[in-house]
């Protein structure tokens, strides 16, 4: 699904931020859009002061690599400010409630399963819980592959792409190649916010791996911390009809409760 002009924006951006120059080329595969389109978006840019065009693409304007204003409000208003933590500091944050939904999760996985766990803070802590499991577990987090890998009979599947330190994730913003020869019987995935909306995350690059990874499993299980809740990121991630089950712990109110309910998710509070 091609992005909209928005998004492409904060994509561009994003991508000089990380690379410092990125072809029209490129740019166009990842957003899904015509180099016509990528274009208009980088002279536009150029504009605004934001980037430099040059032969066959662009870099930033700004030598501190800074998304400055370009970055897109979300729908409460969320942008640059809705990014998350480093993961180091996401993951002592409510430690027993993550500990305690991550239990939960892996007691949902079969010996011989093939299952794809998302790098996050809360997915972080089902490897202390894995590691008597026999699964094929794909994951696009080096930090879970590092403590799982020596530690446990599980086979580790770690997608390739560019490390990401302050996320201690592996994304390639380039090819989906990295789930397309799997399909797994679950996904486990945490988000940035739950709304009656459904999930939501922050990050363009992210967002775009998480969809192909929930396109290549069956179930798709949410887990948040109930400050997850009535919290909205920039980004939709997908809709309740895709979720299959969401844990929690018990600081949701009841209201959030029926709502997960009446749309038809299994709702498991730990």
């Amino acid at each position: 699904m091609a992005m909209l002009r928005r998004e492409r924006h904060a994509l561009i951006l994003r991508l000089l931020r990380q690379g410092r120059f990125a072809a029209v080329r490129d740019i166009a595969a990842v957003a899904q859009s015509s180099e016509a389109t990528v274009r208009r978006d980088l002279a536009e840019l150029e504009g605004r002061g934001l980037l430099r065009r040059v032969r066959g693409g662009a870099e930033l304007a700004d030598p501190a690599g800074s998304l400055g204003p370009a970055e897109p409000s979300g729908p409460r208003g969320e942008g640059a400010a809705a990014r998350e933590l480093p993961f180091e500091h996401r993951r002592g944050l409510l430690l027993e409630n993550k500990r305690a939904i991550a239990r939960r999760a892996v007691s949902l996985c079969e010996d011989g399963e093939t299952v794809l766990i998302d790098g996050g803070s809360t997915t972080y802590q089902m490897t202390e819980f894995l590691r008597a499991a026999r699964l094929q577990i794909i994951t696009n987090s080096f930090a879970i592959a590092q403590a799982l890998v020596g530690t446990s009979a599980n086979t580790i599947v770690l997608s390739g792409g560019i490390i990401y330190p302050d996320s201690q994730l592996i994304l390639d913003p380039f090819q989906d190649e990295a789930f397309r020869n799997y399909y797994a019987a679950k996904v486990f995935m945490g988000v940035y916010g739950i709304d009656e909306m459904g999930a939501t995350n922050t990050d363009l690059l992210l967002i775009k791996t998480e969809r192909a990874m929930i396109d290549h499993s069956r179930d798709l299980i949410i887990l948040a911390d109930s400050s997850k809740f009535n919290r909205r990121g920039a980004l939709m991630l997908c809709g309740f009809e895709r979720i299959r089950t969401l844990i929690t712990d018990s600081g949701i109110s009841e209201e959030q409760r029926r709502m997960v309910c009446s749309r038809g998710v299994e709702l498991i509070v730990v």
